[in-house]
C-alpha cells in the first residue's frame, strides 16, 4: 500500500547526485510538498499559488526556487504519501530551521477564470481561499533539518489541509491559515492497515503517545477538531488507511466517524502504544 510515486521521484535524484561531486562545506537537498486529508467527502481540489521557496540556515535566507509566474499546486492531489518535487539545491551544510513559501495575495489563475487560491467541490463549484499574509513576507514554516557536509537529504513540507483551510465564523469567507510540518524523509516512518467493523466516513488520526484526550474531538477556536494529531488519513471504502511521514516515536491511533459533509459523529476506538521507527512502514489492522 506504500505509494510508489514518491519513491520513483526521490530515488533517481539520490542516485544521480551520489555520483557527482559536491563542493566542500556543502550538501544537496531536494524539497517536496505533500498534504494531509480533509474530513469532508464533497471536495475534489484545493489549489494554492506559490511564487518562491526560501530556506534559512548558516548563511541566512537562501532562495531555493523563484517561479517566473505563480505556480498553481493542487494540495488535494498530494495525499496518502504522494509528493510534489519542487527543487533540488546545493547549499551550505549545517542546520536549517525555517522554510518560507511566497504565496500570491490577490490574483486570478487559469487565464483569469479562477482565483489564485481556491477550493473545488464535487458539484463543480469553486470558492475562493483568501490569504491573509503578504507575498513579500510569505509564510514561514518552522522546523529543524540538517544538510550533511558532502551528503544529500530530502525535505518534506507536509501541509495539513484540515487545519489550513478554515471557514470564518458567521461568514462564507474561507481563509488559508497554513499548518505545515517540516520533515527529513530519512527520519520518518508510516503506518498502514485495514479498519474493519465500521462503515461510512472514517478518519484515522496519529497522536504522539498520551497526547489524545476527550477534548480533542471538540472544535478549537478555528473550528478544527483533533487539532493536536500529528497526521491523519481518510479510510477508503475498503477500510484501508495510510498515515505517512510520522517522526520516530510512540503513537496512539484514534479512529473517528463523520457524516458525508465532514460533521463529527464519534470516536470509535483508540489503538495505543504504536511504535514507529525511521524508514519503517508498519502494518496495523484495527477491528472495531
Amino acid at each position: 500500500m506504500r505509494p510508489i510515486l514518491s519513491l520513483i521521484l526521490i530515488l533517481p535524484i539520490l542516485a544521480f547526485y551520489s555520483c557527482n561531486k559536491i563542493e566542500s562545506g556543502h550538501g544537496r537537498a531536494s524539497f517536496y510538498l505533500t498534504d494531509g486529508p480533509l474530513e469532508s467527502n464533497n471536495v475534489s481540489g484545493v489549489v494554492i499559488c506559490i511564487t518562491r521557496v526560501e530556506a534559512f540556515g548558516p548563511d541566512g535566507w537562501k532562495v531555493i526556487k523563484e517561479y517566473e509566474k505563480p505556480e498553481a499546486v493542487d494540495l488535494f492531489s498530494l495525499q496518502g504519501g504522494e509528493t510534489l518535487f519542487l527543487e533540488e539545491k546545493e547549499l551550505v551544510s549545517g542546520k536549517y530551521d525555517q522554510i518560507k513559501l511566497g504565496l500570491v495575495v490577490s490574483q486570478t489563475s487559469d487565464g483569469g477564470n479562477l482565483p489564485a487560491h481556491y477550493i473545488k467541490f464535487n458539484d463543480g463549484t469553486v470558492s475562493e481561499i483568501s490569504v491573509p499574509i503578504g507575498d513579500q513576507a510569505g509564510y514561514t514554516i518552522i522546523g529543524d533539518f540538517t544538510i550533511p557536509d558532502g551528503g544529500i537529504t530530502s525535505i518534506i513540507m507536509d501541509f495539513d489541509l484540515r487545519k489550513s483551510v478554515l471557514k470564518m465564523q458567521n461568514s462564507e469567507q474561507i481563509i488559508l491559515k497554513p499548518t505545515v510540518r517540516l520533515l527529513e524523509e530519512a527520519k520518518v516512518g508510516s503506518v498502514q492497515g485495514v479498519i474493519s467493523g465500521i462503515s461510512g466516513t472514517r478518519v484515522a488520526y496519529a497522536y504522539k503517545g498520551g497526547n489524545f484526550n476527550d477534548n480533542e474531538s471538540t472544535p478549537n477556536a478555528d473550528g478544527v477538531r483533533f487539532n493536536n494529531a500529528e497526521s491523519s488519513s481518510n479510510v477508503d471504502e475498503n477500510g484501508n488507511y495510510y498515515i505517512s511521514y510520522l517522526p520516530s516515536d510512540e503513537y496512539d491511533i484514534v479512529v473517528a466517524s463523520f457524516d458525508g459533509e465532514g460533521n463529527f459523529i464519534e470516536v470509535k476506538t483508540i489503538e495505543e502504544g504504536v511504535v514507529i521507527n525511521d524508514g519503517e512502514l508498519k502494518t496495523l489492522n484495527i477491528t472495531i
